[in-house]
Parts: C-alpha cells; sequence; structure tokens
C-alpha cells in the first residue's frame, strides 16, 4: 500500500456515517464549503448558525437550538472537519471571549472530500466536442511553457523558480491526460447508454442527433489524431534533447519529496507512451468511442427507415380508408376485388381467392437495406475446413485443369498455339480462363503440380476467335507449352 494510504486519518469520514445527525453535520459542512468557494474562508459562529440553523430544522423536522449547534460544531472540530480560532482583535470584554467571536473554516481534506462528493452528487454533463478541443489546447500551452523552460535551462539561465514552475507544469499536463481519459470513456459510456435506454424522441431530434454524432466522427477524431500526432513529436524532442538528463537531476533535486527520486523522469516517460502511436493507449480509447459512434448512427439510420416506411403505410391506408368513406359502393367491392393481384399468377389451378388469382403479399418485413436487418438474426456458424482438405481440394482442382488443357488444347502434343485449340462449348471457356488466371496469379500452394505454361503472343499477332454453340469467344493467341512429361 502507498505511503499516503497508510497515514491516511480516518476520522475525516465519520460524519458521513453517523447516524441520526449525519444531515446537521453534512449542513454544516456544507455551508462552510460553499463559503470556501465564494473565497470566504472563515465565518463566524454566530453567523453560520444563523445560515444553517433554518435548513437543519426543515431536514430533521425539529427545533435546532444554539446548545445542539455548539455540541455538533465541537464533534466536527474533534474529527478534524473544522478548524476554529478566535479573533482577537475584537475581543474588548471578558464576555466578548465567547463562542460568538469564534471563527469557523473547513479543513483542507474536508474541502477535497466535499469536492470530490458534490463531483459524484451532481449531474454528470454531456460530453461535448468543444471539452475535449480544450483539453488538448490546454496540454499543448503546457508543453509550449515546458519548452520553453527547457531551452533557457539549455543557454544557462536556471533559477529555482523556474525549476518548480516545470514540476509544476509536468503535474498539470499528467492532469490533463487523466481527464483526456476521462473525457474519452465517458463519452463512449454515454453512447452506449444512449442506445441501450427506450428514448422517445421525435423523428427532428433524431435527425438533429444524427447530424451532430456524424460531424463529430468527421471533425472531432480526425482532429484529435492530427494533434496527437503533433504532440508525440514535440515530446519526442524533448525526450532527446541534449540537456534532458541534467535538467530532470536538477528538477528531482529540487523536488521537497525525496521518495520521489526518478518519479519525474517516469511522468515524462509516461506522457510519451500515452501520445505514442505504437503503444496503442490513446487508440484503445478512440476505437471504443468510434465503434460506439459507429454503431449509434447505423442503429438511429435503421430506426429512421422503419419508422418512415411504417409511416408511409399508415398514410397509405388511412388515404384509402377515407377514398372508401366517400365513394359508392361498388368502387369499394371493386378496390377490395384488386387487393388480390391478377399479376401473381398461382401456381396450381385450383390456388387462389378467387379462381386464378392469389392473395396480395405481405407487407415486406426488411427495410430499404436488407443486408442491415441481418444483424439481427441468430448468427450461423460457418463451416471451416482443415488445412489438409484445402490442400487436397487445392489439388484436385489443378489436377482437372492440367486434364484439360492436356486433352483439349494440347491434343497430346508438346506446345500449340491457342487459335488451334479445341473448344466446343462455354464450359470449355470457363475451364480455359480459370487454368490462365492460375498461371498467372500464382495465387495457391500447389502450384507445383502444374503441367503447363502459358506466354503472350508478340505484338500484332490475331487474336484467336471461336464460334460455339452457345457462345462466341475471342481471346489472344497464346503459345501454350506442356513444361513436365
Amino acid at each position: 500500500m502507498n505511503q499516503p494510504f497508510q497515514n491516511l486519518n480516518a476520522d475525516y469520514f465519520r460524519f458521513l456515517t453517523a447516524g441520526e445527525r449525519q444531515r446537521a453535520y453534512v449542513v454544516i459542512l456544507d455551508c462552510l464549503f460553499r463559503e470556501r468557494l465564494d473565497y470566504q474562508t472563515q465565518i463566524f459562529h454566530d453567523e453560520l448558525y444563523r445560515k444553517v440553523s433554518q435548513t437543519i430544522e426543515r431536514e430533521l423536522t425539529v427545533s435546532y437550538p444554539e446548545a445542539q449547534f455548539r455540541a455538533d460544531i465541537e464533534q466536527l472540530i474533534d474529527w478534524g472537519n473544522i478548524n476554529r480560532q478566535i479573533e482577537g482583535r475584537r475581543i474588548r470584554s471578558l464576555s466578548d471571549n465567547s463562542l460568538r467571536r469564534n471563527l469557523l473554516n473547513i479543513t483542507e481534506e474536508t474541502f477535497q472530500l466535499f469536492r470530490f462528493l458534490q463531483q459524484q452528487a451532481k449531474p454528470q454533463k454531456a460530453k461535448t466536442v468543444a471539452r475535449g478541443f480544450m483539453l488538448l489546447i490546454d496540454f499543448s500551452e503546457l508543453l509550449k511553457e515546458f519548452e520553453a523552460i527547457l531551452e533557457s535551462y539549455y543557454d544557462g539561465d536556471r533559477p529555482p523558480e523556474k525549476l518548480q514552475r516545470a514540476l509544476h507544469l509536468i503535474e498539470l499536463m499528467d492532469s490533463k491526460i487523466e481527464e483526456t481519459v476521462a473525457e474519452l470513456t465517458g463519452l463512449a459510456q454515454q453512447l452506449h447508454a444512449f442506445l441501450e435506454t427506450r428514448n422517445d424522441f421525435e423523428p427532428e431530434d433524431y435527425q438533429k442527433l444524427l447530424s451532430r454524432l456524424e460531424s463529430y466522427n468527421r471533425a472531432y477524431l480526425s482532429q484529435l489524431t492530427r494533434e496527437v500526432n503533433g504532440l508525440f513529436l514535440r515530446l519526442r524532442n524533448i525526450e532527446t534533447h541534449a540537456c534532458i538528463d541534467d535538467f530532470v537531476g536538477a528538477l528531482n533535486r529540487a523536488e521537497a519529496d525525496e521518495q520521489a527520486d526518478g518519479a519525474t523522469r517516469r511522468r515524462l516517460d509516461s506522457l510519451s507512451v500515452f501520445f505514442n502511436p505504437d503503444s496503442g493507449k490513446l487508440d484503445f480509447y478512440n476505437d471504443r468511442v468510434n465503434s460506439e459512434l459507429c454503431d449509434a448512427i447505423r442503429r438511429i439510420n435503421n430506426y429512421l427507415k422503419i419508422k418512415g416506411d411504417r409511416t408511409l403505410r399508415i398514410q397509405e391506408i388511412r388515404n384509402r380508408i377515407r377514398e372508401m368513406t366517400r365513394t359508392s359502393a361498388e368502387n369499394a367491392c371493386n378496390w377490395l376485388n384488386s387487393l388480390y393481384s391478377p399479376v401473381n399468377q398461382s401456381l396450381l389451378a385450383d390456388e387462389g381467392t378467387p379462381n386464378n388469382r392469389q392473395p396480395a403479399p405481405l407487407p415486406r418485413r426488411t427495410t430499404r437495406n436488407p443486408g442491415r436487418v441481418r444483424a439481427a438474426r441468430p448468427v450461423e456458424r460457418k463451416k471451416s475446413m482443415t488445412v489438409e482438405q484445402t490442400r487436397c481440394l487445392e489439388r484436385r482442382n489443378i489436377q482437372l485443369i492440367n486434364e484439360f488443357f492436356l486433352e483439349k488444347i494440347l491434343c497430346g502434343r508438346p506446345q500449340i498455339n491457342m487459335c488451334e485449340a479445341k473448344l466446343t462449348s462455354a464450359g470449355d471457356v470457363r475451364q480455359f480462363l480459370t487454368g490462365l488466371k492460375l498461371v498467372r496469379l500464382k495465387s495457391g500452394r500447389e502450384l507445383h503440380l502444374i503441367e503447363f505454361e502459358i506466354e503472350n503472343p508478340p505484338k500484332g499477332t490475331p487474336p484467336a476467335r471461336f464460334t460455339l454453340e452457345d457462345c462466341e469467344f475471342s481471346c489472344p493467341n497464346h503459345l501454350i507449352r506442356r513444361i513436365r512429361q
């Protein structure tokens, strides 16, 4: 366990599990927390009581006397959540030296704890493109200042203030990377949660959402990739700088914590590793966001198409019903009879209603893009062959092609021009083209079994033409030679 966790005082958290007094403690500390946020670091005892008494009475539904308030303050002071001191300049008599003249303020540990609790309690803000860009801009500006300090150190300007500033910049850049990771992770989670929850939006809202997602896909991720490449090159230049070792050594000496020896170099290395495309750390989060984003765009597109088709069918039915209420009985009967389309003839003589007619087909079950609907069907396991079966099949195909060329093309001779071949049908043409592709592309592991070769004719040679029963075929007058007896 790390040393800070071993020295952690658990009394700071006891107000969260204080039983029936827990709400009163939280109201008091929350008031001090908000005063601190308003740059009011201290508040008088009696003024704090006036601010929290009504809220506590409303929360606990009982009266809240000042004596109970004093007891709560004493308990929070014992736990280390509140600091108390007396403002000496306001004391004019012995009666002034009382709790009313005490100044109270929230301790730093409790302030940080409340800041964390507030971050967890408030609703999560939507992840926006602008915030992602701001994080990159902040990191770039911090890196620019760090580069300037490094160059000034190389030129001989080495005051301790700049070394302390460099240490602070490294901490800020590390925090910006943590925020970037949290931003990308939160965006992926929000996209996934949006797809899983049933949100009742209007079609117009879906169109706006779709346009925003597509613009995000085009703008943010592409610009993020470009910015990351530039940041990585700048970090690599820092790592290979002439005085980087001396500079890091000076930073380690300037750092007050002796146990953090080498931590500065590890942080710099971690920054470079994070932006390195070969490490894949940033690409992991980008790919996750991109996959969720593409899935969201695909599913919203499918939903809009399905809803549009359904709306058109409903509108058509409503138009027909409106026409039937206004038309005569004869026209209505004709329209009903036309539901049985005479175009779709029945397969058997006694099928269809009425005679020689077939019921109209059911409404289509697919969208305009049926390939995407197949994603909802159960995945079928493909039958895969073993390596030996594949080799055996390839050898059999080559054997059939060899037999065809030796019998139909060469006819027992060692070599022949293509115009002298004996092709009789379209099947022979397909077999010849298969052999030609096999020799030219050389795709396969059993090519050493081929018993012929094909050479291109000289330029200007007329092509070989064949007039067959079911087709006409022409090709270059290749020279076909047998290479194995």
